[in-house]
């Protein structure tokens, strides 16, 4: 009995050593699809690894505008100025494989989730006839991609992602938020705190 507890206690103790925390800060822009392009979003993500392998993320992110105009015209009130945010939260499975060469650490992953975006739609009356407009609502979205980390210092790296979200939209509760399933690619870069690739450096 005390053998195995004895085992546990070690095995307890040297997990850590072989799991690895990464957060990262990043800046990213929705480049293609059914959403606004060209605006900044802000986002950040903490992850775990399990042995340099495998991953779990958490990734959150604030964006700014995120519908065009011209596709949400029809949907907003006479006389209002119509502009839309959105929040996304999603968790990730992120697939690393990193190798250290003459140009430096360097980790590329495959990473794919599932999580929700949150949109607001606010308009502002400019007619005397004419009254605010504010709805929320919130969508499925899952999501894929590919990135890499190039870690600067054992603790410090440079993530450049890029990653696909197709949101599932609920057509009979759209109201007058958009009304229909869309797509969009969005390209981050960003700084990461930690990660797989501190294997990579001597101790």
């Amino acid at each position: 009995m005390r053998a195995v507890l004895v085992l546990a206690l070690v095995a307890a103790a040297a997990a850590p050593v072989h799991a690895q925390f990464a957060a990262t800060a990043y800046v990213d822009n929705d480049v293609a699809g059914d959403v606004q392009s060209g605006r900044l979003g802000l986002g950040v993500s903490v992850a775990y690894y399990l042995g340099g392998r495998i991953g779990l993320e958490l990734d959150a992110e604030f964006h700014g505008h995120f519908f065009r105009d011209e596709d949400i015209a029809s949907r907003q009130p006479m006389d209002v100025d119509l502009n839309t945010n959105a929040a996304l939260a999603s968790g990730n499975l992120v697939v690393p494989y990193c190798v250290r060469g003459a140009f430096g650490a360097w980790c590329p992953y495959a990473t794919a989730g599932a999580g929700m975006i949150y949109e607001v739609f606010q308009g502002v009356a400019h007619g005397p006839a004419a009254e605010n407009f504010d709805h929320q609502k919130a969508d499925l979205a899952i999501n894929a991609g590919i990135g890499v980390t190039h870690a600067l210092t054992r603790w410090v790296g440079f993530r450049v992602d890029a990653r696909y979200f197709h949101a599932f939209v609920d057509e009979s509760a759209s109201g007058n938020t958009y009304p229909k399933d869309y797509g969009y690619w969005r390209l981050s870069v960003g700084v990461t705190f930690g990660g797989p690739q501190r294997d990579l450096f001597s101790p």
